[in-house]
């Protein structure tokens, strides 16, 4: 695989595994996440570095290898049999209530960490 996936490729199933995540649109991700750059990826300009592919494969919790290739047999949870699975799995609002409880300054800590995985 290429340092830089083409993210004309993946813009596709990045927009549904976010709708199937249950987020409404690319501007919620941003907010929700601290990632300013998600509707750009999502939108399929530029590029997508491996590192932001797997960051959001596992946000979204579907496979990185569907992501990136649209192999239907690592699309697990985002077939229509299995969405009530895939969407009651879903720990979106586990995470809120997480993130809730942490101090200001942890969540401070973790938004840089997770600032710094965004960077080429």
């Amino acid at each position: 695989m290429s340092p830089q996936i083409a993210n004309t490729v993946v813009a596709e199933r990045l927009q549904q595994a976010r709708e199937r995540a249950g987020y409404d649109s690319a501007d919620q991700v941003a907010a929700a996440f601290g990632w300013p750059d998600y509707a750009a990826d999502e939108n399929g300009e530029g590029a997508l570095s491996p590192v932001r592919a797997r960051l959001y494969a596992h946000a979204f919790h579907v496979d990185l290898e569907w992501l990136l290739s649209g192999d239907e047999k690592t699309a697990s949870g985002l077939d229509s049999a299995s969405d009530a699975a895939f969407v009651s799995a879903t720990p979106a609002n586990e995470l809120a209530d997480r993130i809730d409880r942490l101090t200001a300054a942890q969540q401070a800590a973790l938004l840089e960490f997770l600032r710094s995985l965004q960077e080429d």
